[in-house]
């Protein structure tokens, strides 16, 4: 997996002076062909100039070249066509050939230097790449109004939906979210409430929340074969732990300003209904209007606009202090408060 240097845009990525000269100095005491084999069956003088006409570096590349013919031997067909290959080879430039041509015929370099060159700078675009989504990522915030659960995440997994890791970092946001409690983090995830018909925040301790995101396997649309031969199956939960900084919260409240806190609240719990008891409601309307109005139709549509109004504005705080006289009855509106 990390001799695999494609971009994703398709080009071949550079590589770096350390592991070039390290390519240059282990092929040596190797037998050239002239006729392209597989690089498994045999090294070709094409694929060894397409190797060092990759590498970015002139001096690099000029040392590897002279060494061709002072440390190697050479079929004779290859030295008798040695400038032509040298001329295919400057139009085919590749120099991760050079790690793969190491990795069949001087095993040993490529196990003792090469390898581990190449997890180096495996890990370090890993790094790299993590930086990168982490400072440019946007996230999503949970809306209990969006459908979108981990069931969604589910079926797009096993779909081969997801290209990137970024991708699912954006859906599990929609949906997961952490924060400190007294003693461990508290997890609150999205999910479905049938009673009510709505999505609702079900909050959860860290093991149960693994648990769920283990079910969720990821296979990528466009990982290369390379990668899928041999790398462990990865999970939602293996991208949650890399980006977890990403959902924490550092509290939980009702209701907060602070984009810092999780805000619990998101609306009321409700039913849909299509159409409107209003026997049901008489009751209550009668109660503001003949006890706490006192019958003062404006005072009762006062009070009446006063309460929608708390109910479209949660957590916020109007303060009423206008008194009213009906029927020689003083009423205090804030006093419902």
């Amino acid at each position: 997996m990390y001799g695999v240097q494609i971009n994703d845009d398709g080009t071949i990525e550079q590589m770096n002076d350390e592991l070039a000269q390290a390519c240059v100095n282990g092929l040596k005491n190797l037998e050239i062909h002239n006729y392209p084999q597989p690089i498994n069956m045999e090294v070709s003088l094409l694929s060894i100039f397409c190797g060092f006409y990759g590498t970015s570096n002139e001096t690099i590349s000029a040392e590897g070249i002279g060494n061709i013919r002072k440390f190697n031997k050479l079929s004779a067909n290859a030295d008798k066509n040695y400038g032509q290959a040298s001329s295919n080879g400057e139009r085919k430039p590749n120099p991760w050939i050079l790690t793969k041509i190491l990795r069949y015929h001087n095993k040993d370099h490529y196990e003792q230097i090469i390898k581990p060159l190449l997890k180096k700078n495996y890990e370090g675009k890993k790094k790299e790449k993590q930086i990168q989504i982490n400072q440019t990522l946007i996230l999503n915030k949970i809306d209990l109004t969006d459908d979108f659960t981990q069931l969604d995440m589910q079926e797009k997994a096993a779909n081969g939906e997801y290209e990137k890791e970024e991708q699912i970092v954006m859906d599990l946001t929609r949906i997961l979210i952490y924060y400190e409690g007294e003693t461990e983090d508290i997890y609150a995830i999205k999910g479905y409430d049938a009673i009510c018909d709505t999505q609702v925040l079900y909050h959860k301790l860290e093991g149960t929340v693994y648990k769920q995101l283990e079910k969720i396997n990821i296979n990528f649309k466009n990982k290369k074969i390379d990668e899928k031969d041999n790398s462990k199956p990865i999970t939602v939960k293996h991208i949650f732990k890399k980006y977890a900084s990403k959902f924490f919260k550092k509290r939980c409240k009702f209701i907060s300003e602070d984009p810092k806190i999780l805000t619990v609240f998101q609306g009321y719990k409700y039913k849909k209904l299509h159409t409107i008891d209003y026997e049901c409601l008489q009751m209550y309307f009668y109660l503001i209007k003949e006890t706490i109005a006192a019958g003062d139709e404006r005072v009762y549509e006062y009070i009446l606009n006063w309460i929608a109004w708390l109910i479209q504005n949660p957590g916020k705080n109007r303060e009423l202090q206008q008194y009213y006289k009906v029927d020689k009855v003083q009423v205090k509106i804030d006093s419902l408060m």
